[in-house]
């Protein structure tokens, strides 16, 4: 017997969000065309057991699921065209119920360090038992990203001094601005030049009806979005990174998807930032 096929695994409320996400990602894996698919998704969502669906009305929820199904995909080609690059270290900063280190297709050898709370990566253990397939060395680093992450990652065995290519999926927009901008330094700092990272953010969708109601939701259940920015480029390169700020709708994996919400983002007045690629540039900034 799994532990999916078991009885619900205690898990924080403030753990939430991960299972909503890994909800929309097995969702989207049974879908026809899917943009990505991750066959542990349900396998965590079934460990949890029942939930509240995500916050939010029928809209909000459907803007959220191709949003999620898009980033996913765009993510996994970044962090694969990284490693392929010359990345030999990649770290998954509030990995969540990320299975990136075991379902990609890792084109050579590297090390995966999975970052969160320990009770959420506690709970993730239990659901992947043994069973992970060798494919990457998978390190887990029990730390929260509010407090000296950095020191812990290196303990685990993670070399500065080596290329790494980070992830910061749904992370940022849930850190006070002060703690955002620590943790983008700090990657800086433990960056050579070569070292790549890909990142969410929030940027101006306050006045996105569908997405204020999810908003309000998240803020009234533990979690709210403390952060947003107005220029994610500008913020970035400010703290070492040059980054690439591609438009949605020419992904040709999310045509479908993007229809609809490409043309929200632009009447909201969103000059782009959801999704950026970037790479490590110049001294770190003080």
């Amino acid at each position: 017997m799994t532990p999916a096929d078991s009885e619900p695994l205690p898990l924080p409320t403030v753990c939430r969000t991960a299972v909503w996400t890994a909800q929309m990602r097995a969702d989207e894996s049974r879908a026809p065309n899917a943009c990505a698919v991750d066959p542990w998704a349900a396998e965590f969502v079934a460990a949890a057991g029942p939930q509240d669906p995500p916050p939010g009305g029928p809209e909000a929820r459907a803007f959220l699921h191709d949003g999620v199904a898009v980033r996913t995909r765009y993510f996994d080609d970044c962090l694969l065209e990284a490693v392929r690059g010359g990345c030999t270290q990649v770290v998954l900063l509030g990995a969540g119920l990320d299975a990136r280190a075991f379902r990609l297709p890792w084109p050579r050898p590297v090390d995966v360090f999975e970052v969160d709370l320990p009770e959420l990566l506690a709970f993730k253990e239990r659901v992947v038992g043994g069973r992970v397939p060798a494919v990457a060395r998978r390190v887990t680093v029990a730390a929260d990203l509010r407090d000296d992450w950095a020191e812990a990652l290196t303990a685990a065995g993670f070399d500065p001094a080596r290329r790494t290519a980070w992830l910061c999926e749904g992370t940022l927009a849930y850190l006070a601005p002060d703690r955002a901008d620590a943790v983008v330094r700090a990657m800086a700092a433990h960056s050579p030049p070569g070292s790549a990272v890909a990142a969410e953010t929030a940027t101006s969708h306050g006045s996105l009806d569908c997405l204020r109601s999810c908003r309000d939701a998240l803020a009234a259940d533990g979690a709210p979005w403390r952060s947003s920015l107005r220029d994610p480029a500008s913020w970035w390169a400010e703290r070492g990174w040059r980054m690439t700020v591609p438009d949605p709708a020419s992904l040709p994996y999310a045509a479908e998807r993007m229809a609809r919400y490409v043309p929200m983002l632009r009447e909201a007045g969103d000059t782009g930032g959801w999704l950026l690629t970037g790479t490590r540039c110049g001294p770190t900034p003080a």
